[in-house]
């Protein structure tokens, strides 16, 4: 119906569009004709239209149609393989079941055949039991109506040859009696010496578990013994050998080793030997040196301590003097006033040592004697950095004139000596 209604109303509006023409001439052919061909595709395109509708409404319909038919077999399929699983699960549970019973009837019979086998064995038992019970009543019965019998039959002969011959009967009788007091002690010996047997085998066998379970025991207390024993000669032998090599290290007077000494030093955990200066003596703590160990700086702050004197060897004693070493020696005019120098060149004068040494201001002085020159820094390693501690002490006891230089070398003097070698390791160590 709307279709046509669409067709009438495009045919109105053609025919009055062609009604009107510039002259007012009116044509109806022409008029007929553009109305014509405007139906006919007016009908085309309502005829493509449909088609097209048509076919949009069909294929909405097939995949509704096709989504409904593949939901009814996704859940026919799901419906089945349910009942397939629970199909056999059921078939699992029952054989299940049927197992537990099996198993249940197999224990149960086997509980059963078991009692009955229990019972048949007692009530065997208990026949056999009767059985020997019965045999040694018959057989305690028979012998003592055997022996009543003997009794019996011994008594009326010996009353047959009593009345035969009253002697004979009296000798028999004596007779009679010795042997079977015999019989008895005889019976009575073995019965003693069974059971002395029976007691010696029981106290032997105890004897030797005693003695077997007390050796077993001393054995491995022997052992054990052995093991400590073994351990603390280890010990002791090892702190032996440890005692023996540090006292080994220790030097004899002559050769002693000073604070300040310039040393070749093992360092630990390495083989090379590298220059260091002995700063001090290693002690308990209280400042007592108990072994040959000492204190050794390497400079740049490496210190090293308990070094025995075994790692290191000496390259040269605190108060010996080399070309470029830092002294103090005394200012020309000046005997209190010490100066700060360096050694220049080194001479051996009238069978001594004489030094040449070149003050601050190079100011050269010639011919100083050893003991006027303190040594204050070496240049034959890092020199500041490796004197600080040693120069240290020097350089202290040096700045206060005569009186302190008096002191230190009283106490060089003293170790040199020997005498209180202590007590100038501790001052110098003081100092510095």
């Amino acid at each position: 119906m709307s279709a046509k209604l669409v067709l009438v109303s495009t045919l109105r509006s053609t025919l009055h569009n062609l009604s009107k023409t510039q002259n007012g001439v009116h044509s109806p052919l022409s008029v007929y004709t553009s109305a014509l061909s405007s139906v006919t595709s007016s009908l085309s395109n309502y005829e493509t239209a449909r088609h097209r509708s048509s076919s949009i409404i069909q294929g909405r319909y097939r995949d509704i149609k096709a989504r409904s038919e593949m939901q009814s077999q996704n859940l026919a399929a799901v419906k089945l393989q349910s009942h397939q699983r629970s199909v056999r699960a059921k078939s699992r549970v029952s054989e299940i079941k049927k197992q537990r019973d099996q198993d249940k009837a197999v224990k149960i019979q086997a509980a059963i055949r078991g009692k009955k086998g229990r019972q048949s064995f007692r009530q065997e038992k208990e026949k056999n039991d009767q059985n020997t019970a019965a045999v040694r009543i018959q057989s305690i019965h028979r012998g003592r109506e055997g022996r009543k019998s003997v009794l019996s039959k011994k008594e009326s002969l010996y009353e047959v040859e009593e009345v035969e011959d009253p002697v004979d009967v009296e000798l028999q009788n004596s007779s009679a009696l010795k042997i079977q007091s015999r019989i008895r002690g005889k019976s009575i010996r073995m019965e003693n010496l069974r059971r002395s047997s029976a007691a010696l085998k029981l106290q032997a066998g105890e004897r030797g578990r005693k003695s077997r379970s007390t050796s077993r025991k001393t054995k491995k207390e022997y052992i054990s013994a052995s093991k400590l024993q073994a351990r603390v000669r280890g010990s002791e032998g090892r702190k032996d050998a440890r005692q023996k090599q540090r006292m080994q290290a220790i030097r004899p007077l002559e050769d002693d080793i000073k604070i300040g000494d310039v040393v070749e030093a093992r360092l630990k955990g390495s083989r090379i030997y590298c220059e260091g200066i002995i700063i001090g003596r290693s002690g308990s703590g209280e400042g007592v040196a108990i072994l040959d160990e000492w204190d050794v700086d390497f400079g740049e702050g490496d210190i090293q301590e308990h070094v025995p004197s075994c790692n290191f060897r000496k390259k040269n004693n605190w108060n010996d003097l080399e070309i470029g070493d830092h002294v103090k020696v005394p200012v020309p005019g000046f005997r209190r006033l010490m100066g700060d120098a360096i050694v220049e060149d080194v001479k051996w004068l009238d069978g001594g040592v004489k030094y040449t040494v070149k003050f601050d201001d190079d100011e050269i002085l010639e011919n100083v004697d050893p003991k006027d020159c303190v040594k204050a820094a070496s240049k034959r390693t890092a020199a500041v950095v490796r004197w600080k501690k040693a120069g240290a002490a020097v350089m202290s006891v040096s700045a206060f004139g005569d009186k302190k230089w008096g002191a230190y070398r009283r106490m060089s003097v003293s170790q040199d000596n020997g005498g209180s070698k202590r007590r100038g390791s501790k001052e110098v160590r003081r100092e510095s």
